[in-house]
């Protein structure tokens, strides 16, 4: 799995379920900002908006599909056998919300401080994502052991950057809102 992830040129993302996930930040401010648009087909779902890169704009805007807006985290996911590995936090503008919220409070922040235990509630529009902060002495609660300033380092500069987020051709948008069109 690890090799897999390794190989992969797309960012693995964090999975938030019901069941608590233990995670640190690396950094206070997302590595990229983007928008996306969702369709429902077969296949891939999800892509990129390029209204800001194409001056033409972007077909799935143009043909009323609304982007939202994605904040994306280099995080690591740790676990108790210290297996730990870095992942991209993807969040919507509900959840950057309340990271920016824990961020500024000077009891819970800046975001790479502590550690943060991670969930998610509820189904489809209802869900909610939680978080917990945690300091270094929670997680002996956890069964965790805190990251080192060498493992910190180490993941930091196997960090994602902006150049992971994939961008779509404007013809493969194209392509799309014509299949659209003929459903």
């Amino acid at each position: 799995e690890k090799m897999k992830s390794a190989d992969a040129p797309y960012a693995q993302r964090l999975r938030v379920t019901e069941e608590p996930i233990v995670i640190k930040f690396l950094n206070d401010a997302p590595y990229a900002t983007y928008r996306q648009h969702w369709v429902e087909r077969s296949g891939q779902k999800s892509f990129t908006c390029i209204d800001d890169i194409d001056e033409r704009g972007c077909p799935l805007c143009k043909a009323g599909n609304r982007p939202s807006m994605r904040f994306a985290f280099n995080v690591v996911l740790l676990s108790k056998d210290g297996d730990h590995s870095i992942k991209s936090y993807e969040v919507g503008a509900r959840v950057i919300d309340q990271l920016k919220n824990f961020h500024q409070d000077p009891r819970q922040g800046p975001l790479s401080k502590n550690y943060w235990a991670v969930s998610r509630s509820g189904k489809g529009a209802t869900s909610a994502t939680n978080h917990q902060m945690l300091r270094d002495r929670d997680l002996e609660d956890w069964e965790i052991e805190a990251l080192s300033e060498a493992d910190i380092k180490t993941f930091t500069k196997d960090s994602y950057t902006a150049e992971i987020i994939p961008i779509p051709t404007r013809k493969e948008l194209m392509d799309i809102v014509i299949e659209d069109l003929d459903d």
